[in-house]
């Protein structure tokens, strides 16, 4: 197998490369000084291993190649040719002296570009050469193009990949401060659609929810204690509230308020289920020789004005109702009754069944900032088992015990309060009741008297 290199004398900028591809020696003359003034290299081939050979290392941009030669013919060297990657892109021209439009066709099929009939007509093999080696230069250019613009478009996607992730990233750290439920309400889809202003006014259940004893807890711990304790109970107690269909708006210090935008029914659950995952936790702080921890909820159903306040360089998402500070009071009551929940009649009211829950009346009291009365209610599915068995087995008493004393007979009330208290001695709402009885009884009822209690407490 052999092969040689000829190269005319007119060497252009940048020269291609020829196979010339031929068994007849002669032929390969005629066409070297055909083509000899385009300025281009030649490559010569005497056969049909020593094309595939030649072709295979040079990659020409061009080949010329003869049909009939022994051994391998044109034929299946271009077959050849065209089933190898690293050459089926070069253009094949056949030179033949056959006419039969049969073995043109054949060629065609194979992946010829073109004929070239012998004898040779050297303006019609130079018009040939020159048009297929500038389509063969287009296509490459098409190519490297087409593989320069992919590359740029893999980069461009890429980049957009990245700052995508980056603001989705960035997006859910602003999510951390600005809750996304936050944001839907506001009708928004994303934060950096927030405008100072924004507002709207939607009827929700607000819960405040705040660690017992906190100040002596605290006391018992360094900083660094205190910031792990808090975070503790709040990893705990978030992912409860979010189960039931509500999101912290914010926290304070050792509490949180959130809001429930459906039903009172969920934050109701979400307030019994909070005191299961507490009681939990103070298991694994008892395994450490931990003091325990307790909680209570206070929950009001109320029209609240959810928005951004602030100014254009400094904004925050802000709540703004009456009903959230009644909320916070409600929860300062759960101290004064000994409630592990404690809820405004119109939140009572606005449950699907309040008797899936154990619960009852507790009492009508006036707080700050209300104009009329407020009748308080406690659930004690959240207390401790063996309290909400008490409370359950004392609770006809306890009832007719309030109809005593808001129909002023504080003496019979007194003994129903007593009772309650044999049973269940720590029941701070019966105690209070009992010290009312006969604070009345001593000193006497005041005219303008309707059992409203005021209270100061948070």
């Amino acid at each position: 197998m052999t092969s040689d290199t000829m190269e005319s004398s007119n060497n252009p900028e940048k020269p291609e490369h020829i196979l010339l591809v031929d068994d007849n020696t002669t032929n390969l003359q005629v066409l070297h000084e055909t083509l000899a003034g385009t300025g281009h290299k030649f490559l010569i081939a005497k056969n049909g291993e020593s094309a595939l050979t030649i072709s295979q290392k040079a990659k020409p941009s061009l080949i010329l190649l003869d049909i009939m030669m022994p051994g391998i013919d044109g034929f299946e060297v271009c077959r050849r040719l065209k089933a190898d990657p690293g050459t089926e892109a070069i253009p094949v021209i056949f030179l033949t002296a056959l006419d039969d439009t049969k073995e043109k066709v054949k060629g065609f099929g194979l992946g010829a570009v073109d004929y070239v009939s012998k004898p040779f007509q050297p303006e019609e093999v130079i018009a040939r050469v020159n048009t297929h080696l500038t389509i063969h230069r287009l296509r490459k250019s098409l190519a490297e193009k087409n593989w320069e613009l992919a590359s740029a478009n893999d980069l461009l996607e890429e980049r957009v990949r990245a700052r995508t992730q980056e603001l989705a990233e960035l997006n859910r750290t602003y999510e951390r401060f600005v809750p996304r439920e936050f944001i839907s309400l506001l009708n928004k889809e994303s934060i950096r659609e927030i405008r100072l202003g924004d507002q709207i006014k939607q009827q929700m259940t607000v819960m405040f929810a705040d660690i017992r004893g906190w100040t002596t807890l605290s006391e018992t711990m360094s900083p660094q204690d205190n910031f792990n304790f808090i975070n503790g109970y709040l990893r705990r107690v978030s992912p409860v509230i979010e189960k039931h269909h509500g999101f912290i708006d914010q926290y304070y210090g050792d509490g949180v308020m959130a809001l429930f935008p459906d039903s009172p029914d969920d934050a109701v659950m979400a307030a019994i289920a909070m005191h299961g995952v507490v009681d939990e936790y103070n298991e694994e702080r008892k395994s450490y020789g931990l003091l325990p921890m307790g909680i209570g909820v206070g929950l009001h159903l109320g029209d609240l004005m959810l928005g951004i306040i602030g100014s254009e360089d400094r904004m925050q998402g802000a709540v703004v109702s009456d009903d959230v500070n009644l909320a916070a009071r409600l929860e300062g009551l759960t101290r004064v009754y000994g409630s592990s929940v404690t809820l405004s009649e119109l939140t009572f009211s606005q449950l699907k069944d309040p008797d899936l829950y154990m619960h009852r009346f507790v009492d009508k009291v006036s707080v700050k900032g209300k104009k009329q009365p407020v009748s308080v209610y406690e659930v004690y599915d959240g207390d401790a088992q063996e309290v909400a068995v008490l409370k359950e087995e004392t609770k006809a008493e306890f009832e007719a015990g309030l109809q005593l004393y808001y129909g002023r007979t504080f003496s019979e009330a007194s003994v129903k309060f007593s009772q309650v208290l044999q049973k269940n001695p720590e029941d701070k709402a019966a105690r209070i009741y009992l010290e009312r009885c006969a604070l009345y009884m001593v000193k006497g009822v005041p005219e303008d008297w309707t059992g409203v209690e005021t209270l100061t407490q948070k």
